[in-house]
């Protein structure tokens, strides 16, 4: 459901430490359940070709929703009237949200197609996932800046993006020359925008839940140890 399962990552055998065996799990934020989804051998290797697709279809997101945008604006004569409006001012805020929500629903529709396990993993193998999980999509962040040793990196730069480009961008989008100026205004602010829901989804919930889950996978293998 959406804004209630955080989605953590397929093991698709594509980054540091993993398996490669197309284990992923979802947490309920409401009940605190986690579920265990693997689909089978050839959806494996058909999820690490879908891995690719994802990204194209993701970067085409922005712009068929920034396009659509543009044209009720125009339609509505948004731009050639009053640009104090309030549609005028939240645009770029509408649309980022949007694009936020329409990455999630595709994600939460894709991981429903995979088969969720009747019998969950062995806690040292839930143990293993969440660990590597953790370092390689925020600790690390591996996929994205994989020179750099510096933890929390792409934090830092998705939290500098947000409090620091972010108003800057607004600052022009607010001040157009031309309707050309403002579609280039409207599409960057809008993609900025869009990652501080994912910053705070993503990111800062994400590395609480990762957190509490491990410590809870631990406790649990020191209780049948003992």
């Amino acid at each position: 459901m959406l804004m209630r399962t955080l989605l953590f990552p397929i093991d698709n055998g594509m980054d540091n430490n993993l398996i490669g065996d197309g284990l992923s799990a979802e947490y309920d934020l409401w009940t605190g359940k986690v579920t265990w989804r693997q689909p089978s051998d050839n959806k494996i290797r058909t999820q690490q070709k879908v891995a690719f697709v994802l990204n194209l279809i993701a970067g085409s997101l922005s712009p068929l929703a920034i396009f659509l945008f543009v044209v009720i604006v125009r339609r509505l004569g948004v731009f050639s009237g009053d640009t104090n409006s309030m549609i005028f001012k939240w645009a770029p805020l509408i649309v980022g949200f949007i694009l936020f929500i329409s990455f999630e629903l595709l994600m939460l529709a894709l991981r429903s197609r995979y088969t969720i396990l009747e019998k969950e993993p062995d806690l040292d193998r839930q143990l293993y996932y969440y660990r590597t999980m953790y370092d390689n999509t925020i600790h690390d962040n591996s996929g994205v800046f994989n020179n750099l040793s510096v933890p929390y990196v792409g934090l830092y730069i998705t939290f500098f993006l947000i409090f620091l480009i972010i108003p800057l961008c607004y600052h022009f989008y607010l001040h157009p020359s031309s309707f050309g100026d403002y579609l280039a205004a409207l599409s960057v602010t809008s993609l900025l925008i869009s990652l501080f829901p994912n910053f705070l989804w993503n990111g800062v919930l994400k590395h609480v839940i990762y957190v509490k889950l491990i410590r809870q996978t631990k406790e649990r293998i020191l209780e049948n140890e003992s």
